[in-house]
């Protein structure tokens, strides 16, 4: 047998299914669904929400008595539950006008930094299409937005949900044309002549982007304005609690859930932290091989959380946006006194780094748009100095621990691990 015949063979046994080998079986997780971010629990495991999944019920009540419900915007911290309020208020609003006269439709959108108006109905569509009886095909190219509307959202909600449609937009600061698309979702009776209720839930992590919706799309959205707290250490002991059967019995030592509760309330009490860094805790430990889950796995999967997080921050980004942050590590790693670091520094080293990897930089002024991207995303933090000899100049600082940024960037970037190797 050559070493080739060697290499498949052993390629198909990791890629077969035997349902009588116990091989693949996890030695911790029982039901690790129950720990993935978009699980949508039942009531009983949301914790610390009860009064704004209730507001948020007898608002979309409004919709099945011919009231008038509000358009919402719910801010706050990352992993406070707002997403998880919208789309558990929607799950049960769905089942409920079920097989009624009058079923209600609910779509979810979250925009990538490439996200469009157009793109944005045309998803709608297609999550409209893909719950009704009779769909219409929903071509990906081609259309306009309005075409998208017309033709193959709002005909199908009318026919098929009669009583309305809930549109959730998360993350509607990333949105470059948020504005535009708040607005028509808005007039949607004056606009485009459709006599159903659309009601529009806008999520944002970022409170100081309330003043960024403009004054026409707030006079039609009029939306009520919710602020979302961070969970309390003990919310989170309870969260991850009512979590616990994920893992088979017996295999979370005691200390395990108090310990990711602590590290997420030091994190500004975010609870997909929380639930994620629980989750990689049982991946450590079974990847060693260990039938109980410790702090020791805990302290390792910390460090793997922030990566993760930090992949999903920058996920969409440019080739040329991720490089200037590489630069800036590696600027942060020569420099450890310095915080700050100039536009001018920054482009410098991100030239070498481009052309280390065999692709063209991009000019000054494209890569002060890119960081200047990274800062509304979080990523980086920026601050201008004016006066003095040296003019007036930007600087920029990493938000985030430089060498979970750095693995971060490898990870997601394959001519960075291409280059590293």
């Amino acid at each position: 047998m050559t070493d080739h015949d060697t290499t498949q063979t052993t390629v198909d046994e990791i890629l077969s299914v035997d349902e009588q080998s116990d091989e693949d079986k996890s030695n911790v997780f029982e039901k690790p669904w129950l720990l993935e971010i978009d699980n949508v629990p039942d009531a009983n495991r949301i914790v610390g929400r009860d009064d704004k999944i209730k507001s948020l019920a007898k608002n979309l009540r409004k919709m099945r008595t011919d009231d008038v419900p509000d358009n919402i915007v719910m801010w706050g911290e990352t992993g406070t539950g707002k997403t998880l309020v919208a789309r558990h208020v929607c799950e049960r609003l769905e089942a409920t006008t079920e097989g009624t006269d009058a079923p209600i439709v609910t779509a979810y959108v979250n925009p990538d930094p490439i996200s469009t108006y157009t793109s944005t109905f045309r998803k709608l569509a297609e999550q409209v299409n893909a719950k009704a009886n009779d769909p219409v095909d929903v071509p990906s190219l081609g259309l306009s937005a309005e075409h998208y509307r017309d033709k193959k959202l709002w005909p199908i909600v009318e026919r098929e949900f009669p009583g309305g449609l809930v549109v959730i937009i998360d993350e509607i600061d990333k949105h470059g044309e948020i504005n535009e698309i708040l607005y028509t979702l808005s007039r949607t009776k004056s606009k485009d002549d459709v006599n159903f209720p659309v009601v529009t839930i806008g999520i944002s992590n970022d409170i100081d982007f309330k003043g960024d919706i403009d004054s026409r799309s707030q006079s039609t959205l009029q939306p009520k304005h919710w602020t979302f707290t961070p969970y309390e250490e003990d919310q989170l002991v309870s969260i991850l609690e009512n979590r616990r059967d994920a893992f088979y019995e017996g295999v979370l030592e005691d200390n395990v859930i108090p310990t990711v509760a602590e590290l997420a309330a030091d994190e500004h009490g975010d609870a997909r932290r929380a639930v994620r860094l629980l989750r990689n805790a049982g991946e450590v430990a079974d990847e060693e091989d260990y039938e109980i889950v410790t702090t020791d796995h805990v302290s390792k999967a910390d460090e793997l959380v922030e990566v993760e997080l930090f992949m999903e921050m920058v996920k969409g980004t440019p080739l040329s946006g991720k490089l200037l942050l590489f630069a800036l590590t590696r600027l942060d790693r020569n420099n450890p006194e310095k915080e700050w670091f100039r536009t001018s520094e920054i482009h410098r080293v991100y030239e070498t780094v481009a052309k280390d990897v065999r692709v063209e930089p991009k000019g000054y002024n494209r890569a002060l748009e890119l960081l200047n991207k990274h800062v509304t995303t979080g990523v980086l933090e920026s601050k201008k100095k004016e006066g003095g000899d040296e003019g007036k100049f930007r600087s920029y600082s990493l938000q985030g621990e430089v060498e979970s940024t750095r693995r971060g960037l490898i990870n997601s970037t394959p001519e960075l691990q291409e280059l590293m190797e």
